[in-house]
């Protein structure tokens, strides 16, 4: 039966983009180069004694396609992160990405919704999305601002709530603990929830809001206590985007990961010209999982990680 979900899944999707004249395309799944992001690990393989790494998004290569002068694009491929195993996370995974020209923040949030709305059909109660500045969901899951809080006061909020750690968390691991354990819990199973304005430390790839530079254009999709999508409006500016990669080249120093070089050829092509674009990509194995009433990844996959 989840095999025939899957297949009425991709189909829909398909038919989605076809409807709105966006292209199919595909990139390569193997790169010389990894993603910088900290909390992002690749998994590494060899051919020919070369390094590459298996891609944990399409995102720099189609937005290399992008500067190359394809119009608006998607795509359906897997997707390999290293060490993300469990009931929501699979190694290996499906996503459905896709890049606008010219799309706002809210024309991103609207079409990634309706997206979302056709391939969940009659398993939502209400046909609107609630949207949401990402501090004003924590100010109604906690009754306070957490913006005024001190770190002390949010560490005890994370504590309280079963953050166990033995070293010092960051402002944004504070808030994202928070966020992922209280804020989303209250999120309604029945309706599409759009959360948006991330703040901008939380946004390596995504464009600062031009009203207020503290957060990002960055937004996710939630049903329930289910992160489906995760999309921006795109950075172009190459040298702002470099810093941003340096910045995470240290904290991963800082970290004790693994060492990770910049992509050049991504790089190259915001240089050459990255239009003005937005993008997402969203998580077709977890809205296949809502679909099937299921509460474990394992179960919409033809085989299990265990079973590889």
């Amino acid at each position: 039966d989840n095999l025939y979900l899957r297949a009425k899944l991709l189909a829909s999707a398909r038919s989605f983009f076809v409807e709105r004249h966006v292209l199919e395309v595909e990139t390569p799944t193997l790169s010389k180069y990894a993603v910088t992001e900290p909390n992002i690990q690749s998994l590494k393989t060899h051919i020919d004694e070369s390094a590459y790494y298996l891609q944990t998004s399409p995102e720099y290569f189609m937005k290399r396609l992008l500067a190359a002068g394809a119009p608006d694009i998607y795509q359906i491929s897997k997707a390999f992160r290293a060490s993300e195993y469990g009931v929501n996370h699979n190694p290996e995974f499906t996503l459905v990405e896709w890049y606008r020209h010219q799309f706002d923040l809210q024309q991103m949030m609207s079409e990634t919704a309706d997206f979302v709305r056709v391939l969940l059909e009659t398993q939502l109660d209400d046909e609107q999305a609630v949207y949401v500045r990402y501090f004003d969901a924590m100010r109604q899951a906690l009754g306070v601002d957490v913006q005024q809080c001190s770190y002390t006061e949010l560490l005890m909020i994370a504590q309280k709530n079963g953050l166990q750690t033995k070293g010092s968390l960051s402002i944004d691991q504070l808030y994202d603990f928070i966020f992922s354990t209280i804020v989303v819990a209250s999120f309604s199973p029945k309706i599409i929830t759009v959360v948006y304005h991330y703040p901008a430390s939380q946004a390596s790839l995504a464009k600062l809001s031009v009203d207020n530079s503290m957060v990002a254009d960055r937004f996710e999709v939630f049903v329930g206590n289910k992160e489906l999508a995760n999309g921006f409006v795109e950075l172009t500016d190459a040298d702002e985007q470099v810093e941003r990669f340096k910045r995470d080249q240290q904290l991963r120093e800082n970290l004790g990961l693994v060492e990770v070089d910049i992509d050049e050829k991504f790089i190259a092509a915001l240089r050459h010209g990255l239009p003005a674009c937005a993008g997402v990509a969203v998580g077709l194995d977890r809205v296949a999982m809502l679909v099937a009433g299921s509460s474990s990844i394992s179960e919409m996959l033809s085989f299990s990680w265990s079973q590889v």
